[in-house]
């Protein structure tokens, strides 16, 4: 390798480094902010108090979606592309339809998550 090519591939090297430093810094700012601001359930009369601070998977843009616990980009658009497919979701509980969806990440996101009754 000539020392031309390894100023290429040092290059290469630190503008690969940077772009998934700022990624992660993204999504590392969006959970934070999601998580200074917690859903709190309980002592709660109405229960449309609760759902408008849950995320409607029916109506959710993607990056709304990538704020959610252990969705990325790609799942985000997983998540889009099953609803574009399948018309919407029915039950919080089609998300498991969804590749890359298993039993912890679930759990992790069903409480956060509702399914409006009318889709748009």
């Amino acid at each position: 390798m000539n020392s031309r090519e390894k100023v290429v591939l040092v290059v290469l090297t630190v503008a690969f480094l940077v772009g998934t430093g700022l990624a992660l810094l993204k999504k590392w700012n969006l959970i934070r902010r999601t998580a200074s601001s917690p859903i709190v359930i309980e002592n709660v009369v109405d229960t449309t108090q609760v759902e408008e601070r849950l995320l409607d998977l029916n109506q959710a843009k993607k990056y709304e979606l990538e704020a959610l616990p252990g969705i990325g980009p790609v799942l985000a658009q997983r998540i889009i592309d099953y609803r574009d497919r399948h018309g919407g979701f029915k039950t919080v509980s089609q998300l498991r339809n969804v590749s890359g969806i298993g039993p912890k990440r679930y759990a992790a996101i069903k409480d956060l998550v509702t399914v409006s009754l009318v889709r748009k």
